[in-house]
């Protein structure tokens, strides 16, 4: 009989798992780079696709979020995973000091007064990709060329971020 796997709380979540996971990742990067170039050409695209679906998100919180009744950062459990953490190092990107959240009953500790502190590019895919109702309502009101782009941006960075990981996962296998 199979059994479920539930998560329990957050991947490194403890100050120690945080430092640990993020050391071993760059040791890996360092000793392997050379042949991480597939895996770090990967970071660069989807940094840049990232970077271009920035200001459409930026506009659609700017309409919403000041407004909303129900802000996701205080209703999700959200951390940085594995992928996230990877993309970072790969990037060369700050580290932020701690994971989001240490257990799964707590908000984001860097929900600040006017939303999340931390640049757009350091977020998880988890928090950049999620639109709310509302949000989702205002992007189907633009012009089909905008949505198209944004589907398909979207769609590209999830397979990159996949193909990512299977890169860097070889090479230390």
């Amino acid at each position: 009989m199979a059994t479920a796997f539930y998560q329990t709380s957050p991947a490194y979540g403890s100050p120690a798992a945080w430092c640990e996971s993020n050391h071993a990742i760059g040791h890996v990067i360092d000793r392997h780079h050379a042949k991480l170039k597939h895996a770090i050409e990967l970071a660069g695209r989807i940094r840049q696709r990232l970077e271009k679906l920035f200001p459409l998100m930026e506009e659609l919180c700017l309409q919403t979020c000041r407004l909303c009744p129900n802000p996701c950062c205080l209703v999700a459990t959200v951390w940085i995973d594995f992928r996230d953490l990877l993309f970072l190092h790969l990037s060369e990107l700050p580290i932020p000091p701690a994971q989001l959240v240490a257990s799964l009953d707590q908000n984001c500790r860097y929900l600040g007064y006017r939303g999340c502190r931390l640049p757009r590019l350091l977020r998880p895919w988890a928090c950049t990709v999620y639109i709310c109702g509302t949000q989702w309502h205002r992007l189907r009101r633009k012009p089909r060329s905008i949505q198209k782009v944004f589907d398909h941006d979207v769609a590209t960075i999830k397979a990159d971020r996949l193909e990512m990981e299977a890169a860097f996962i070889e090479i230390i296998t």
